[in-house]
Order: C-alpha cells, then structure tokens, then sequence
C-alpha cells in the first residue's frame, strides 16, 4: 500500500494540471459568441505566414508579412495554401480570416488551442481541428499543439501554435511539381496535411515503443524503483497521445464517409486510408498501454513477492528460537531445587537440546521447501 501512495497522488497532481488547462478556456465568461481570446501558451515568436499558390504547371511561393500582401496574392484559378504559425496575435488571425470568410466562431476556436479534435461543415469551406504531436527522446515527453485547417473551394488555411512541423514533405511535393498534389485539388491538399500528421504517430510510437520495449527487458531481470518511475511517466505520455488520436478517428470517419460537398469523391478512397492508419494507430496505442500497466503490474508483484519472501525468513528465523527462548527461560528461573543445575553435564546437556532442535526445525523446513 506505501508503494502505491506516491502514484496515487502523481495520478491526483496530474488530474488537477489537466483540470487547469481546460480552465484556461474559460475566461471568456461574459463575452459575446464569436470574441476570439488566445488561451495557449504565452509566445515570444512573430507570427509567421507561408503561402503557397499554385496551378498543375505553376507554382509561386511566398512568405506575406502582411494580410495586405496574402490579399494581393490571390489569383482566380490557382489554389492557395497559407500556413501561419502562431495564432497567439488574435488581430492578425482575425483579419486573415476576414479575407477568406471564415465565420467568428471559427475564428474563436482557431486561437482557443484546446479544442477536441472535429470537424465542422459552415457555409463556403469546412473547418477541420486536429492534434500534433511532438516526442523529445532526451526528456522522454510528448507534446502536442493544435493544428486547425480551413477548406474552401479554392484554398486551405493551416494554423499552427508554433513553428516547426511535418509538413516538409508535403511542401517538397508542391515544389517538385508532382501532379497528384498540384492538380488534385485543395481537398486533396487537406488530405496530404492530414495524412502528413498521422504517419507522424507511427514515427513517435515506434520510438515509444523502442524505451517500453527497453523498460520491459530491464524490470524482467531487476525491478527497481527508477524502472517504475520511467513506466508510470510513459503511461502518462501514452495518455496524452490517447487523448489525441481518439477523437480524430471520428473525424477521419466523417470525412471518408462522403458527408461533405466540398470533398471530392476521389479525394475520399485516400481519406479512407487515413481512417484505417488512424485505426492501426489507436490499435497501437492500446496494446502498449496494456503493456506498461503489466510492466507497473509486475512491478508491485515483485515487490509483494520480495516482501513476502522477508517475511517468510524472519517467521522462519522466529520459529527457530521459540523453543531455545522457552528453554533458556526455564533455566533462567530463580528456583533453589532445579536437578539440571547440579548435574556434572547440566549446561552441555542444555546446549546439545537447543543443537538438535535448531537442526531438526532445519531439516524439516528444508524437506517442506520453505527454506
């Protein structure tokens, strides 16, 4: 029970830090719907833009430092992509999304960065909100930061809380010209971004399941308490991915089913895909939390065993000296007529009955295996 109050207050201490951050969202009391307020983290970093705008022959790539200039960029008849990262400066988020229509109260989920993972069909363009997550080796930490994404005929927004991403690949294509991404539409962007994002589960559980993996071959031959301390801080880690993954394969499901216009039936058989990686994914994650509950599992059991095997010397050792306690407590009475005392052989006699009974009591425990 000792073993297992320093955990349940972890667990307590955990709850409430969760608790706090779904408090942050709540300063808003009073305010009218649709008065968007940054709840993230505090950030030092400028808001960065990046834009894309592209045809199957042509692309243009830009870096806007003013909504004046993303404005000016526009062209009919090439699709647009802009990434910004950074949604903490509220005004710049609000006038861009001014340009391209987007309703206030996607505004306000876009820069309140704890929002469950959805999707949204409004009039012009469909809103979709998922999870990134980041896993730092050295630390043993995952992080995750809102990613909202914004399709429309002819665009798709992507904001991010900070810079740094997965989104490499997906930028590399557009570049190289392939034809599948420059002609499929802006749909079929919103497909390889979000596809972008769940192959980077893969690439993170595989590493946290190299250090279970690792964890699991160390407690097998030698369960300590750092070994312990490790597993309990990846279940943590793994919960924070469950609590990512697990909403979105909703999403995923909405959106390969065909319920939304402005997806393309073609665009739909790569989404289905993406449903089925996010289902190995959840898969996954589930068989190694199973897995870390075993290992904290046997952890305990370990432990009750080693302490039952204390136990089981100390009452072996204690039975051993009850009679030799009752013996010496005899001959240790204050009685003037007492024969042994007297007799030439009286103390070797005692010594010789204490000898047998320890070797016999050995003997026998030995014979029962209980030594």
């Amino acid at each position: 029970m000792a073993q297992k109050l320093p955990t349940a207050l972890k667990a307590i201490r955990s709850a409430r830090t969760l608790a706090s951050l779904h408090r942050k969202g709540k300063h808003k009391v009073g305010l009218p719907p649709g008065s968007p307020m940054y709840t993230g983290h505090q950030a030092d970093e400028p808001v960065t833009m990046q834009l894309f705008l592209y045809t199957p022959d042509q692309l243009q790539e830009l870096e806007p430092a003013t909504v004046e200039e993303v404005k000016a960029a526009r062209l009919p008849g090439s699709s647009l992509w802009l990434n910004v990262d950074g949604v903490h400066q509220v005004a710049l988020v609000e006038q861009l999304c001014q340009q391209f229509g987007i309703h206030p109260l996607t505004i306000e989920d876009i820069v309140n960065t704890h929002q469950r993972p959805k999707v949204e069909q409004l009039e012009g363009y469909l809103y979709v909100v998922l999870k990134m997550i980041d896993y730092d080796a050295e630390r043993g930490t995952v992080s995750s930061e809102q990613v909202s994404l914004v399709l429309g005929p002819d665009f798709v927004l992507s904001f991010q809380e900070r810079p740094g991403d997965t989104f490499t690949a997906v930028r590399n294509r557009l570049r190289l010209g392939k034809p599948r991404i420059r002609g499929g539409g802006s749909d079929y962007l919103l497909y390889a971004l979000m596809d972008t994002i769940v192959d980077n589960y893969f690439v993170i559980l595989d590493k946290i399941d190299e250090r279970a993996v690792a964890l699991e071959e160390q407690m097998l031959v030698h369960a300590t308490k750092d070994n312990f301390d490790a597993v309990y801080h990846l279940k943590r880690e793994m919960l924070t991915i469950w609590r990512s993954v697990w909403p979105l394969r909703d999403v995923m499901y909405r959106l390969e089913r065909g319920d939304f216009a402005l997806i393309q039936e073609k665009t739909q058989i790569y989404l289905h895909d993406v449903y089925d990686h996010m289902t190995q994914i959840i898969d996954i994650v589930e068989v190694t939390r199973d897995l870390l509950k075993g290992m904290a599992d046997l952890y305990h059991s370990t432990i009750s065993s080693r302490t039952n095997e204390i136990m089981r010397v100390l009452t072996i050792i204690s039975t051993i000296f009850i009679p030799l306690t009752f013996i010496v407590g005899v001959y240790g009475m204050n009685f003037e007529v007492m024969p042994e005392l007297t007799w030439t052989w009286g103390y070797y006699g005692v010594w010789g009955l204490m000898l047998v009974l320890t070797v016999s009591m050995v003997v026998v425990f030995r014979k029962r295996k209980w030594l």
